[in-house]
């Protein structure tokens, strides 16, 4: 007990030291984001057991998220489907599970699922691996729009606070425009720094997350083009390459929050 004491310790005193290394480097304000950390949990769901496994989240482990929710004890939980993913290539689903204060990660807010009644059987439920990030930007239309779709950009840049830093200024005033816009299927935009695990084995340190009314948006995310951002090509001098290591698109399937639904 006393050894995961000092580890949350050594994590919270890393995490808000980025968060004022952050805010020192910023040319403008930035803007609050909703939760302070968030989970990322890979799961891979063979075909047979899909219609299982989305029955029993929907029907059973459902309701202790939206108890969760309505105590505080969660900001967001969301579960996801990879487009066109299957098990042959890594994972098919993810969760989302947002916090509000990052103490908020110990509670075990799942226990209060209830009665197992009405559980079906899944076979697979292996999950490839999980992490913590913490979201540094958040943009979301003023009103709001339903994000059907995401699309995660994982990246693993060469300065991940440079990096942030330049999501911030440059980046983030050019979006806004996009997901503010009635006409555009972008929803919202949001770029999360990897808490846990980090190290040289591992091959993103960020992702950023593009939200979209619809599939034809996420899989074309300017039909009409756009005059980039002056500025946009050192944000891309911090990537390998210039590229992110991978982007996969998923469906919301499910989705829970203190203001929305699905």
């Amino acid at each position: 007990m006393i050894f995961n004491q000092i580890i949350m310790k050594t994590i919270l005193s890393i995490f808000f030291i980025s968060l004022i290394s952050f805010a020192s480097y910023a040319q403008e304000e930035w803007d609050p984001t909703d939760h302070q950390i968030a989970t990322w949990q890979f799961r891979s769901i063979s075909p047979s057991d899909v219609a299982n496994f989305l029955s029993n989240e929907n029907n059973v482990y459902r309701q202790a998220v939206k108890n969760a929710i309505a105590d505080g004890r969660m900001k967001h939980w969301g579960l996801l489907r990879k487009v066109n993913g299957n098990t042959s290539d890594s994972h098919n689903f993810f969760f989302y599970n947002g916090f509000e204060n990052l103490t908020d990660i110990d509670n075990s807010w799942w226990v209060d699922s209830g009665p197992t009644f009405g559980l079906k059987p899944v076979q697979s439920q292996g999950v490839l691996g999980s992490a913590h990030t913490f979201p540094a930007i958040q943009v979301f239309a003023t009103n709001p729009k339903p994000g059907n779709y995401i699309k995660v950009n994982y990246a693993n840049p060469t300065n991940v606070g440079e990096f942030v830093r330049l999501q911030n200024e440059i980046w983030k005033p050019f979006i806004k425009k996009y997901v503010n816009d009635s006409e555009s299927s972008w929803a919202g935009w949001e770029v999360h720094q990897v808490v846990s695990p980090t190290g040289s084995a591992y091959n993103w340190s960020i992702a950023t997350v593009d939200h979209f009314t619809t599939l034809s948006g996420a899989l074309n995310s300017f039909p009409d083009g756009a005059e980039w951002p002056e500025g946009l090509q050192a944000i891309n001098d911090l990537l390998p390459d210039g590229k992110f290591y991978k982007s996969v698109i998923y469906e919301v399937v499910f989705y829970e929050g203190t203001e929305m639904s699905k």
